[in-house]
C-alpha cells in the first residue's frame, strides 16, 4: 500500500464501512451507509473477498476491497 497517501485522497474516510450500490439500486440503508457507483472515481476496481485481480500497477486507479458483507474494508491506489 502507498503509505505516502494513506487516506487515498479522502476515499478511505468516504468509503470504508459502506456498501457500494448501483445508481438505480433501491435500498433501505440510510445515506451514510452506502455510496453510489457514480460517486466513485472513473478509474477504479472493486475487489470482493478472495477475488482474482491482475498485478498491473496503475498509480491513479483506486482499488476498493470488500469484506464478506459486501462493505468496503479498505482502499488503496495501484
Amino acid at each position: 500500500m502507498n503509505n505516502n497517501n494513506n487516506d487515498c485522497d479522502g476515499w478511505r474516510d468516504k468509503l470504508v464501512g459502506k456498501k457500494i450500490l448501483k445508481d438505480n439500486e433501491e435500498t433501505a440503508l440510510s445515506s451514510d451507509q452506502f455510496v453510489r457507483e457514480s460517486e466513485l472515481p472513473k478509474l477504479r476496481r472493486v475487489l470482493p473477498p478472495n477475488g482474482v485481480m491482475t498485478m498491473d500497477y496503475r498509480p491513479e486507479r483506486l482499488n476498493i476491497h470488500l469484506d464478506h458483507n459486501q462493505k468496503v474494508q479498505s482502499v488503496n491506489f495501484g
